[in-house]
């Protein structure tokens, strides 16, 4: 399976783009959050540091304290550096990593193995994996009447999930449409890919994720305390979530041409690019918007799936994760029209 060079070249370059543009942030969110880090730690060792200066002056030393009392004020700016760089991994991009890598987890355990209950099913997703080229992905079945479908993993470790609402919805040869575009997205590394965008968005959002301060008599000065608390606040909030909406784009930039070399791919793979394109279709029409907190799953698990999220379809404009399911189905058709000729 292997996409045309025409259409792998322009794939390439919007990757490029999409890449650029998410290092770019990446580097400012980093630099966001050292700077917090960094301020924040500094500020309270320096709160700590003065209280032993001013009380404790008579069991130690004042020229010892006021030594290191004064190389720390001098060193302001190589101190806060190094406390930012040394806490920025431990505070920020290991937990998100770890979130990002425990979500994988639950949606790639959820459901039932298809060997056990559909063994027509995994035959498909064994079938398309050797055609694919790539190891057989674990497909399971989730018992949720929402039509969805998502791969996670790689080419040596996939797991592709269907729910029962695409089974019931779909024929058997739809059914194989839609895992054999997931397999593409195996094939293809997307899901590592989207995972590798996801970091420094989720970032940007744990840096900026406090909430509003709320005035109270304890920030010692009060209202001048307080003002310089929200003007921190506002700042880092107005920050980050000009990084959050340039990730975002980042992502769906390169998540748009994804899916249409996943549909292309599909099409290779099944020789009927007619089939996925009426799968898209009914899974367009039958989408409904999710009953539960969709927070987590558009963040993730919906950047994966056949479909965008129901918001999505409804508004779509510059941050649709999908293509619009007519300009896929174009292209499908398309294919189809190659194909005779």
């Amino acid at each position: 399976m292997s996409l045309n060079t025409g259409a792998r070249l322009s794939l390439f370059s919007r990757m490029i783009v999409a890449f650029g543009f998410v290092a770019v942030v990446s580097i400012t969110i980093a630099v966001v959050a050292v700077a917090v880090v960094g301020i924040g730690v500094y500020l309270g060792i320096t709160a700590v540091f003065f209280l032993v200066r001013a009380y404790v002056l008579q069991f130690v030393d004042v020229a010892l304290i006021t030594d290191i009392w004064n190389l720390w004020i001098s060193n302001t700016g190589p101190i806060l550096l190094v406390i930012g760089v040394a806490l920025f991994p431990i505070l920020y991009v290991r937990p998100v990593r770890d979130e990002i890598r425990d979500f994988n987890s639950v949606v790639g355990t959820t459901g039932e193995p298809a060997s056990e209950r559909h063994p027509k099913i995994s035959a498909m997703g064994r079938r398309l994996s050797q055609q694919a080229g790539i190891s057989e992905p674990t497909v399971r079945i989730v018992n949720r009447r929402r039509p969805e479908s998502y791969a996670l993993g790689g080419r040596s470790d996939g797991t592709v999930v269907i729910t029962r609402g695409v089974v019931r919805t779909l024929s058997d040869d739809e059914i194989e449409a839609v895992l054999a575009h997931e397999v593409s997205h195996l094939a293809n590394g997307d899901g590592r890919l989207v995972s590798l965008l996801l970091v420094p968005m989720l970032v940007a959002e744990r840096v900026g994720a406090g909430d509003r301060p709320k005035f109270g008599f304890h920030y010692g000065l009060s209202v001048f305390s307080y003002g310089l608390r929200l003007v921190a606040w506002a700042a880092i909030t107005l920050v980050t979530t000009v990084q959050l909406l340039s990730c975002r784009l980042g992502v769906t930039l390169l998540s748009r041409e994804r899916e249409l070399a996943a549909d292309r791919g599909a099409a290779e793979l099944t020789g009927e690019p007619s089939t996925l394109a009426s799968a898209l279709e009914t899974l367009h029409d039958v989408r409904s918007r999710p009953t539960r907190d969709a927070r987590d799953f558009k963040r993730s698990a919906g950047v994966l799936d056949i479909l965008p999220a129901a918001d999505q379809q409804r508004f779509g404009g510059l941050f649709r994760t999908h293509p619009e399911t007519e300009t896929r189905v174009r292209h499908l058709e398309s294919m189809v029209v190659e194909d005779r000729t």
